[in-house]
């Protein structure tokens, strides 16, 4: 789960609105993960905000490369 995907605490990853998918990602630092089983972790944002966020809801920055669709913010 997070750990296949590279998931842990320091990586910079890009979290999506739920609500609101059309918006622009938000860049974010992951400064905790949960044990396993869990797909929850949490986040602080560039603008200081922290939240805590569900694995669906994030792409980290080497899936974005790999894609090739980041552009730099």
């Amino acid at each position: 789960m997070l750990e296949e995907r590279g998931i842990r605490k320091g990586i910079e990853v890009l979290v999506r609105d739920p609500d609101a998918p059309n918006l622009p990602a938000k860049k974010a630092i992951v400064i905790r993960t949960y044990p396993r089983p869990s797909r929850w972790f949490v986040v602080r944002y560039e603008s200081g905000d922290i939240g805590q966020v569900e694995e669906n809801q994030v792409t980290t920055m080497f899936e974005e490369y790999k894609k090739g669709s980041y552009e730099g913010a």
